[in-house]
């Protein structure tokens, strides 16, 4: 049956056209890394063209493709094997939600043309404060359905790989992150060299959850600001690299739902 899709390009075309997706669609679920900003983005609607209309017979974007149409990377990638591997039964996909179960969730993001993406929401909180010390053990409270328009628009891996929901606790992030925000953390950005300069991040320090923007210094130490103006209370505070390596990045803030 799929014989004649001799090429990658062939086959993209094939499926992206079984899927009734345009160019530009499919683009739009193939994320990269931006090389100066270091956001993920999606790929140009024209490589989808060029891919299809060259009949390219590779791709550095082939994993993100398979992915996307939702077929083998090794099949999308040599045209050997089944194109669309079937489900082992009793391990469904835990990171999608059929249209049937959408109801059990609560979802974000308004209607969507694709499947729900299940973020893990933890019994966890990172203090805009002194600290928090959470149990030993990460413990899931549930899950919450997102829409992968929604997550794109916030340049949010469109599987929801990394991402966790957890509480804000405390006032030292002032009206930025009020007490008992729910938050959406990236905890793929979690490594010091890769750390954006006055963005806000989860620490685990010396056994405390805390919740922090930090600033990059040249010297290589890292200030941690908290956004609640009373610095009397709140001071900035200058952690040399040295102990900052006892420092855990938890991961990165990306989104705050506020309470109004």
């Amino acid at each position: 049956m799929y014989a004649e899709l001799d090429t990658l390009g062939k086959r993209v075309k094939y499926f992206r056209e079984q899927k009734k997706l345009s160019q530009a669609q499919l683009a739009n679920m193939v994320l990269v890394k931006d090389k100066n900003t270091g956001e993920l983005r999606p790929i140009d609607p024209s490589v989808i063209g060029n891919i299809e209309n060259r009949d390219s017979k590779k791709s550095q974007h082939t994993a993100g493709l398979a992915k996307a149409l939702g077929v083998s990377m090794e099949w999308l990638a040599t045209g050997e094997g089944e194109p669309v591997q079937t489900p082992v039964r009793d391990e469904p996909k835990k990171d999608v939600v059929s249209e049937e179960s959408a109801f059990d969730y609560v979802v974000i993001g308004g209607s969507t043309d694709y499947p729900l993406v299940l973020v893990d929401y933890l019994d966890k909180k990172a203090s805009c404060g002194g600290g928090y010390v959470n149990g030993e053990y990460e413990e899931k409270k549930g899950q919450i359905a997102f829409t992968v328009e929604f997550l794109r628009e916030n340049k949010l891996p469109i599987d929801g790989d990394g991402l966790v929901l957890m509480h804000a606790c405390g006032d030292s992030m002032g009206y930025t992150i009020p007490d008992e925000t729910m938050m959406l953390v990236n905890r793929k950005e979690c490594h010091f060299e890769n750390m954006i300069s006055k963005e806000v991040y989860t620490f685990n320090a010396d056994g405390e959850m805390i919740c922090k923007r930090a600033f990059k210094n040249l010297d290589g130490s890292i200030t941690l600001v908290s956004d609640n103006t009373d610095k009397t209370r709140y001071p900035d505070q200058i952690v040399d690299k040295d102990k900052f390596n006892h420092f855990d990045i938890f991961g990165r803030v990306r989104y705050t739902f506020n309470k109004m």
